[in-house]
């Protein structure tokens, strides 16, 4: 069963007087799940007094609606009497100031950040409260899961970077003892001499020594992990039998931050899914501004971390944004429907919007309403009862549904992220080279997957797999990465690819991993003159969009491609490294985001680089667009997959009126429906492949099964 529903309730809104007659509105919308924020600091707002009415009833209410409830406990907005009762548990910032804790902005009753976690009376208050939530709903029969942790908060209103209290500082220490092996395996990896853990101080800003900065991001990404582990663990315990998850505002891939948040602070998706049921994000693709591609990589980064386990789009943008007084633009019924069906296509089980009613507290009052005053409501409504009728008529194949396994990895490196923070205020240079080869991929029509640092099993069934930005790399990471490439995997890295560790100590190019592979280093740092190199592959010549600087290559043993010896491939094993002296991936984000950019000019170059290493290593595409034709094109996206041996394509078409795609031969053999439209889709045998034509749809999208 998909879970297709709405946030409602974050006490004390929406007022009672609407409950009863929004809970029938949703149900005929064609909703089948209902969100409620259960707020500690609303729910227990003395010592033991816990006060769960609202909830009695509301969650009474949708059960006579015949709708399901996902409870989401927001732990992290505190009771006031948390420092009164547990004395000593205010956070301490990176100047070593007691943060003031104050009223969250977008949550009327509570307080944040609160006290730390790391305080084991602050842990043991939280996880009382955790407890009695659980233990009352866990009975009710239309609970249909928990959302441990909402957007994996912790820190809000902590104005600066948190958190330096003496419990955080020990837990720091007992990390790394674990992670090192002692105080004296800390000073053989860091090169350091320390006498005892109280001398192994935090990182406190950026441009800080790269090595204790960069171990106490890691630790701050951990410890959000693991207080993440410690909800689930809780939950899972007193209700073994529904899904328990926990979402990110971001999926973790897009976690770069900026000064005062530290790079991936809120945890890491892979880990939380190593043990967890599930992992979710939010998604505003109106207020922020997303494409339909841009909404389907934030996607993608979730159900790679999720390997297999569940999806929720847990905030999807339900009406018109509001932030302050500034006016944004509604949220149309066919971009919705995209939206939602774009989640079904990478293996979301269930999507729910934010929010019903438009809000009524603070800045965010006026906005995202599902049902909200920004004149779509009821076209936005028309639609969703088309689509829920859709899910029940075909629950059975849809609920079978996978997507293909691709073949194509983009590798992940929080280390890297860590680094450049460090040295720039911010982890968003190697989130946008992410970026970069995530969108070009998808504009090419080629699958692909995330592969994070530390979970390289993932490599496992890939043929090629791009580095952008991996500038830190260790022995694990190398060994399995030499591993895989002799076994026949195309590796291709950009600069300085492991040009240092987790440590932060910098390597010379002869002493770095894929040099040692492969025979070729880069002779050294190089001023990069204009935007763009050029490559020769299979004898096209190629522009490419690059950045910062150049990294020319000593080519040994390797094959030059092209006359500058910034592009060098070479054999290792049975597999092939081709090494780049150059940073593509952000540049072409950025280019591809803003036509003025002087990169825009070499995105198709780019996307053609792309391509052409994907097929030189004998990965065949499940799909190509040959109407429309040129850019238009790389705007058409197409998700492929399986629900028991039938084949199946998700068609998103925003700005094509008809699509024809190419299918290899034999994909369909027999009659080919779009489940969306209703209708049978004609499949043309050519000598190239199957051709199928979809159009006309009023939303832009077609779900095509097979027999």
């Amino acid at each position: 069963m998909i879970h297709l529903g709405t946030q409602y309730y974050r006490a004390p809104f929406p007022n009672r007087r609407f409950w009863r007659d929004d809970m029938a509105r949703m149900a005929d919308a064609g909703l089948n799940t209902v969100q409620l924020w259960v707020v500690w600091g609303w729910v227990e707002p003395a010592p033991d007094d816990f006060r769960f009415a609202d909830y009695d009833e509301l969650v009474e209410l949708a059960d006579k609606n015949g709708l399901s409830v996902v409870l989401s406990t927001i732990a992290a907005v505190q009771p006031y009497w948390i420092h009164r009762v547990v004395p000593g548990s205010e956070m301490v910032d990176h100047m070593g100031h007691r943060v003031i804790s104050s009223n969250r902005v977008e949550c009327h009753y509570g307080l944040t950040p609160g006290g730390c976690t790391d305080h084991p009376g602050v842990w043991e208050r939280m996880a009382g409260f955790l407890e009695e939530v659980v233990t009352r709903y866990r009975s009710a029969p239309n609970i249909a899961g928990w959302d441990a942790w909402n957007e994996l908060r912790w820190n809000v209103h902590a104005d600066g970077i948190v958190c330096y209290c003496p419990y955080t500082v020990n837990r720091w220490h007992a990390w790394l003892d674990a992670t090192y092996g002692g105080l004296d395996g800390l000073n053989a990896a860091w090169q350091c001499r320390y006498d005892r853990w109280e001398e192994v101080l935090p990182g406190k800003l950026p441009r800080s020594p790269y090595t204790q900065m960069m171990a106490w991001q890691h630790f701050l990404t951990w410890r959000a992990t693991d207080l993440g582990l410690a909800r689930y663990d809780l939950v899972k315990a007193l209700d073994p039998d529904r899904p328990v998850t926990v979402h990110g505002g971001d999926p973790t891939v897009l976690y770069g931050m900026a000064y005062p948040n530290t790079a991936l602070n809120r945890g890491n998706d892979w880990f939380f899914a190593d043990e967890m049921d599930g992992i979710g994000c939010s998604s505003f693709p109106t207020w922020f501004h997303f494409s339909d591609a841009d909404l389907a990589m934030r996607i993608e980064c979730v159900r790679s971390a999720a390997r297999g386990k569940r999806i929720w789009l847990s905030e999807l943008q339900g009406g018109r944004a509001a932030h302050g007084f500034d006016v944004h633009e509604p949220v149309q019924p066919a971009n919705q429907q995209r939206w939602i069906w774009t989640g079904i296509s990478s293996g979301a089980d269930t999507i729910l919007f934010w929010c019903w009613r438009d809000e009524v507290f603070g800045q965010e009052s006026a906005g995202f309403g599902l049902a909200g005053a920004d004149g779509l409501a009821e076209p936005r409504l028309a639609a969703l009862r088309h689509t829920s009728a859709v899910l029940n008529e075909h629950e059975a194949l849809l609920a079978a549904y996978r997507p293909d396994a691709p073949q194509v990895g983009v590798y992940f490196s929080p280390q890297s992220y860590y680094l450049h923070w460090n040295q720039e205020g911010t982890g968003s240079t190697p989130q946008r080279a992410i970026q970069g080869y995530m969108r070009g991929l998808l504009r090419s029509h080629i699958p692909y997957t995330i592969v994070e640092e530390e979970h390289l099993a993932a490599l496992d069934g890939l043929k090629v797999l791009f580095m952008p930005r991996a500038i830190v790399m260790d022995a694990p990471q190398a060994e399995a990465l030499e591993a895989w490439v002799r076994a026949g995997g195309t590796l291709v890295c950009e600069s300085e690819c492991g040009a240092f560790g987790r440590n932060g100590l910098y390597r010379y190019p002869e002493e770095r991993d894929v040099a040692r592979w492969s025979g070729v280093a880069e002779v050294g740092r190089r001023t990069l003159t204009g935007h763009s190199v050029q490559v020769s592959l299979d004898g096209r010549a190629l522009t490419l969009p690059a950045r910062q600087w150049l990294t020319p290559l000593a080519a040994g043993a390797g094959e030059a491609l092209g006359g500058d010896s910034l592009f060098v491939e070479t054999t290792v094993g049975q597999g092939r490294v081709l090494q780049c002296g150059a940073y593509l991936g952000d540049a072409y984000f950025e280019g591809s985001s803003d036509a003025a950019s002087p990169y825009a000019p070499y995105g198709d170059d780019f996307e053609a680089f792309l391509a052409g290493v994907v097929a030189r290593a004998g990965v065949a595409r499940p799909v190509a667009v040959i109407e429309p034709t040129g850019r238009a094109a790389a705007d058409v996206h197409v998700r492929t997959g399986e629900s028991a041996g039938r084949p199946m394509a998700f068609v998103f078409y925003e700005h094509a009126e008809n699509v024809a795609l190419l299918f290899p031969s034999g994909t369909f053999a027999g009659e080919v429906r779009d489940l969306v439209g209703g209708v049978p889709v004609a499949v043309q045998e050519s000598p190239e492949g199957q051709i199928c034509r979809v159009g006309g749809s009023p939303w832009g999208l077609a779900v095509l099964a097979g027999d």
